[in-house]
């Protein structure tokens, strides 16, 4: 498990890497679990563990998740 921090809404997010695709969120109102899927065109969805639906919210907090990874990796 790793743990990093992004920014979403003016806010630093703690964020820890469960797995490859599920990633435990601490929001200021809550902490979710997020998973990330692909669908069959190779793009990635981000669902509340449990929900069978991407929301604004999850899609952000996933484009952000991503963002850091990408750039972790690039500094690697």
């Amino acid at each position: 498990m790793s743990t990093f921090h992004i920014q979403l809404n003016q806010h630093e997010i703690g964020v820890t890497r469960q797995d490859e695709n599920i990633f435990i969120v601490r929001l200021p109102e809550k902490t979710i679990h997020l998973q990330k899927r692909q669908d069959n065109e190779g793009a990635n969805h981000w669902f509340e563990e449990g929900k069978d639906n991407e929301t604004p919210q999850t899609a952000e907090i996933g484009t952000a998740i991503e963002t850091w990874l990408a750039k972790d990796s690039a500094d690697a």
